[in-house]
């Protein structure tokens, strides 16, 4: 189907988006997740990333030695490499993942609560002929999490590993089952720039303006297990040889330009208002939700021209609006915006006293430029 001509009835939905920046993240594991069939369509050619992997002397000596880890670890990663490229996806590359020529040793004096002394060194100046990313392993925390990090001062990602000595990280699941390195799986996802998709998921009780839940795709990112959804894959083919993600890599994936076309029996028609109502991630607050500001107003409200036209220009600023944006959740005296930017819109279509609803996403808006390179995306709407 061509996405640019393609025409969404007002019933109709628009896949949900991830995020393709490389912000600091908390990570948590996906509940429940649904098992993929496997098989990969990988073309072409090896794309290898190769890791820094941190890991504190106390933790290695527990686990055997260096030797002994090494070897294991190697393991450990043809099955993250196994588990990415045999999920059901769209790759036009084998994606490998290899731990790099030597074990970055620190030393805590076996006391954990030192890990995240370390943790902010891995930050620091990489080596990018020999590495890519960092993975930091803290194997004996108290406070357990994977999460994944950019920032670093070499332009590097940091994947940060805290488990408890009572987990194995080399046994908890062999393949096809979950286990840690299907955990690394998910994180190296972000290291490639992609979103948890778990904070798109809205609830009907959560979504006060239309009572609708949504459920974005399937995929490896938080909503599925061994599938990857069309926009990481389109992701992961655009950015696959930017080793250290390009600062801007968000913001390039999205079009310049968004336009509507609204028609009536096949007629332009005027005068239909469209209000915006931004989704927001879950936090503190509670979980992802549709933000109906003070009880009945919109993010942005926009009105069809004589053309059954709306132009939105600068679509990565309707997402990213910045806090000081009208009609955006407040950031203190609690943070209820926690990542600062909109996850999708619902669209609530006003024509006189009839009001029906879409969902408009980053992720087919993105797909479609990752895909064609063109920066106009366009909807048609018959009413």
């Amino acid at each position: 189907m061509n996405r640019i001509n393609k025409v969404l009835l007002l019933t109709g939905w628009l896949f949900m988006a991830l995020s393709c920046g490389n912000q600091e993240l908390d990570l948590t594991p996906t509940p429940n997740p649904v098992p993929g069939t496997g098989g990969s369509t990988s073309t072409g050619d090896t794309i290898t990333y190769r890791a820094q992997v941190w890991v504190d002397k106390a933790d290695l000596e527990f686990y055997g030695g260096e030797r002994a880890f090494n070897i294991k670890l190697k393991e450990m990663f043809r099955k993250t490499t196994r588990f990415w490229n045999e999920s059901p996806n769209k790759f036009k590359y084998y994606f490998q993942f290899v731990p790099g020529e030597a074990l970055h040793i620190y030393d805590t004096g076996n006391d954990p609560s030192k890990y995240d002394k370390y943790r902010n060194e891995a930050y620091g100046l990489l080596d990018t002929e020999k590495y890519d990313f960092v993975v930091f392993f803290a194997l004996n925390a108290e406070k357990t999490a994977l999460s994944c990090g950019g920032g670093g001062a070499s332009g590097h990602s940091v994947v940060n590993a805290y488990l408890p000595r009572t987990v194995d990280i080399f046994s908890d699941a062999e393949y096809p089952n979950q286990g840690t390195y299907s955990n690394l799986g998910h994180e190296f996802g972000h290291v490639r720039g992609a979103q948890d998709l778990y904070q798109y998921l809205i609830s009907a009780d959560n979504n006060p303006v239309s009572g609708e839940a949504f459920t974005p795709p399937a995929c490896n990112m938080g909503t599925g297990y061994m599938v990857w959804s069309d926009y990481c894959s389109a992701l992961f083919n655009y950015d696959a040889h930017q080793k250290q993600l390009d600062k801007d890599l968000t913001k390039n994936t999205f079009p310049e330009k968004l336009t509507i076309n609204v028609t009536k029996n096949k007629e332009p028609k005027r005068g239909i208002i469209i209000n915006f109502f931004g989704t927001r991630a879950g936090g503190d607050f509670g979980g992802p939700d549709v933000y109906n500001a003070e009880g009945n107003s919109p993010f942005l409200v926009e009105k069809t021209n004589s053309s059954g036209q709306i132009t939105i220009n600068n679509t990565y600023q309707m997402f990213f609006p910045g806090e000081s944006a009208p009609n955006t959740p407040p950031k203190s005296p609690k943070d209820e915006w926690p990542f600062s930017r909109w996850y999708c819109f619902l669209m609530e279509i006003v024509d006189g006293n009839s009001k029906r609803y879409m969902w408009l996403s980053d992720l087919d808006m993105c797909t479609h430029v990752l895909e064609t390179g063109e920066k106009t995306y366009e909807i048609n709407i018959e009413l």
